[in-house]
């Protein structure tokens, strides 16, 4: 078991956590813009991280910067976009070798911490305040084609399409990387915008994660992050979806498998013992090998190619998605339903809830195998306001039971349902 998660505030919205675990060989920093979800700011704010990673003014070229972590025993820089309830990440992280394995006794972590403030907020500007072109060019480039990557992937696509339904204007709906037209209007000018936009507005969370010793890297960081001119604008906890009409859709494309996505409703399950409950619900109706969608809808009565459920926990929201041959649509929507439905009536064994158990138990067991899993666990819970091991998050779901599964199941309303098929129109 790694160690419990120690947090600080190091400076106005600006926080500092850390998780050490002495099995790993390695140490990793990541450094965290938190900012709510606008749709007008989400694609130049999708770009920044990875227009930051091309160097800073330390390094201020990508060779430079090679050549730098080259020094640093192949340390690993990289920069992502994720998404939490309302909220956008804007995240770039450092891997390095730990200081029992620096040849000439380096303090790895200092060197480390340097460099990733730097390159969060001292980067390469031009003399009009500007990122290079080249790098601008370049990564908008990437991103287009991420965004893009959705098209090509009809799963994602098709999940994409049914939550577009349900959320429709919420922040839930927008999308992780933003929308290509917006991409393509990206100028240098508004990309350096939207990065001191960050560094002023928004709430700064940096987790340290690895066998190291952390010190300097927090000296690092709230005597820098003190110089720097902020006013965070902190928002608020987006409410859970409330219940509004169902909806349905359908496209066609040249697939010769149909994506099939169903969204439920639950209620706004607010308190956390109702949302592990709903967690809980989810893995036994679509989420194992033993689920009820597997065993029934795939397996006795060959409606799918495969079935998967989960569990939004920022929105309420319960997916359902599916791979079916085209006639078998009505047949499969309708299955899916009734499962769901013998859950609210109680069909099912106490075998089948307890190895629910065991295998979402099991899952939480794996989180400690590498840094990025450990940074993965906890940051949500920081987002949360609920921080749990994942041995204490194994202690609430085993206190569920069979009647808080019954009860979710029975507030679960269909909201949307998404087909993709192929036909004429692709």
């Amino acid at each position: 078991m790694q160690g419990k998660l120690i947090r600080k505030e190091i400076g106005e919205a600006a926080f500092m956590s850390f998780v050490q675990d002495p099995k790993f060989k390695s140490d990793r920093i990541s450094l965290c813009f938190v900012t709510p979800l606008k749709k007008e700011k989400v694609t130049v704010n999708a770009l920044v991280p990875f227009v930051l990673r091309k160097g800073c003014k330390s390094c201020p070229d990508f060779t430079e910067l090679n050549k730098k972590l080259a020094q640093m025993y192949g340390a690993i820089l990289d920069a992502d976009v994720a998404k939490h309830g309302a909220n956008q990440i804007i995240e770039v992280s450092i891997q390095f070798t730990d200081d029992r394995f620096a040849i000439d006794g380096e303090n790895m972590a200092e060197t480390a911490a340097k460099l990733l403030y730097d390159i969060a907020f001292e980067p390469n500007l031009d003399e009009n305040g500007h990122f290079p072109e080249i790098d601008l060019e370049l990564e908008r480039e990437f991103l287009i084609d991420t965004i893009e990557s959705d098209l090509n992937d009809k799963r994602v696509y098709a999940i994409g399409k049914a939550l577009d339904l349900i959320y429709e204007d919420e922040p839930f709906g927008i999308k992780r990387y933003g929308y290509v037209e917006d991409a393509e209007a990206i100028t240098a000018e508004s990309l350096a915008d939207a990065w001191r936009e960050l560094v002023k507005t928004s709430r700064i969370e940096i987790m340290f994660t690895g066998p190291g010793d952390s010190s300097t890297a927090e000296k690092v960081f709230t005597e820098r992050i003190a110089t720097l001119d902020r006013k965070p604008v902190i928002a608020e906890k987006a409410p859970m979806i409330p219940y509004t009409p169902f909806k349905e859709a359908e496209e066609s494309m040249d697939i010769v498998q149909g994506k099939l996505v169903m969204a439920f409703r639950m209620g706004a399950p607010e308190t956390e013992h109702e949302k592990n409950s709903a967690r809980m619900l989810s893995a036994l109706y679509g989420g194992t090998a033993f689920s009820k969608l597997f065993m029934n809808v795939r397996e006795k009565m060959s409606l799918c190619y495969y079935a998967d459920s989960h569990f939004e926990r920022g929105s309420g929201v319960l997916i359902v998605d599916c791979g079916i041959e085209f006639e078998n649509r009505e047949a499969a929507q309708k299955e899916i339903v009734r499962q769901l439905e013998l859950i609210g009536e109680g069909d099912f064994t106490d075998e089948e809830f307890m190895s629910t158990k065991m295998a979402i138990t099991n899952s939480l067991g794996s989180v400690g195998d590498t840094l990025y899993s450990v940074e993965g666990w906890y940051m949500p819970g920081i987002l949360d306001g609920k921080i749990l091991t994942p041995e204490e998050d194994a202690e609430e779901m085993n206190a569920i039971t069979r009647e808080d599964v019954i009860a979710m199941a029975k507030r679960a309303k269909p909201a949307a349902v998404f087909f993709l098929k192929g036909g004429e129109n692709a």
